[in-house]
């Protein structure tokens, strides 16, 4: 059976690109190259992303839903990873606690934050955060009253490490991208992950269209006191250039005072490569 699987994913990329065949490696698994084109300074992706959150709790609970447009920009490799810049184009926040939320984003908007990724696609610096902190908190003090919470909590948090900062105010949708645009050649088929932290951890793989699309999905479940987290991601991915077509995530966290439900949609908007 395994053998006859084999054979119906070889024959179904036949007509890709040698880079973006299927070949089997050492273990005797059927392997995909994701990217085909590496990273050169200057190519630059816009994407649109749509994020829906609702709280329940014995206080009424709280829902949100924004809408993110935003640009990556390929600032040059590195022979460690790879520099970006991130620029927030347009933001539109929808808040039930208020419009606070929203005149936040708005400051947001046309700041540009340099960062640096590794092999792996993990967050590792950020180049001009102090430029980019100050121009962004200067935006949000002259857009909010001093006595707003939400004021309040974008200080406490961009005070804190940078790169946490980062991740969590800024770039959270990009490494959420970075971690289904692996570079190199991944098995085909269900993967179980290396992570001793969570109760499942898997990766699947399967061509989309051959020479064109990959189709990635991870799953991950984790146990908190009391409670407990999961989340499935879903993304189609270029072979050409390796980046996020489109992703789908959901999260949903359940604890014995309420739940959290979070799913976030992006999609790219700028041209993808032509298949």
């Amino acid at each position: 059976m395994r053998a006859a699987l084999l054979a119906l994913v070889i024959a179904a990329c036949a007509n890709a690109p040698a880079s973006a065949q299927a070949v089997v490696d050492p273990a005797g698994r059927a392997t995909i190259q994701v990217r085909s084109r590496p990273d050169a300074a200057g190519h630059t992706y816009r994407y649109r992303s749509e994020t829906r959150f609702v709280q329940k709790d014995d206080q009424g609970g709280q829902s949100q839903f924004n809408t993110l447009i935003f640009d990556l920009e390929v600032l040059g490799p590195r022979v460690d990873g790879l520099r970006l810049r991130y620029t927030l184009r347009e933001g539109l926040v929808q808040d039930s606690a208020g419009a606070s939320m929203s005149a936040a984003v708005d400051a947001a908007v046309g700041v540009s934050l340099d960062f640096r990724l590794d092999r792996q696609g993990r967050l590792v610096a950020v180049d001009n955060w102090p430029e980019y902190k100050a121009r962004l908190l200067t935006r949000v003090d002259a857009a909010l009253p001093a006595t707003d919470p939400v004021r309040r909590t974008i200080h406490e948090r961009m005070e804190g490490p940078p790169l946490d900062a980062a991740q969590e105010m800024v770039l959270g949708d990009v490494a959420m991208m970075a971690m289904m645009e692996p570079a190199g050649r991944l098995p085909l088929g269900m993967t179980q992950l290396d992570d001793p932290d969570a109760a499942k951890a898997t990766l699947a793989v399967k061509v989309v269209a051959p020479g064109c699309v990959v189709g990635i999905e991870r799953q991950t479940s984790r146990s908190l006191a009391g409670g407990a987290r999961a989340a499935v991601s879903k993304a189609e991915v270029s072979v050409h250039d390796g980046r996020v077509l489109t992703l789908e995530e959901r999260r949903v966290t359940r604890a014995p005072g309420g739940s959290q439900e979070e799913t976030i949609t992006i999609r790219r908007i700028s041209a993808a490569p032509a298949c």
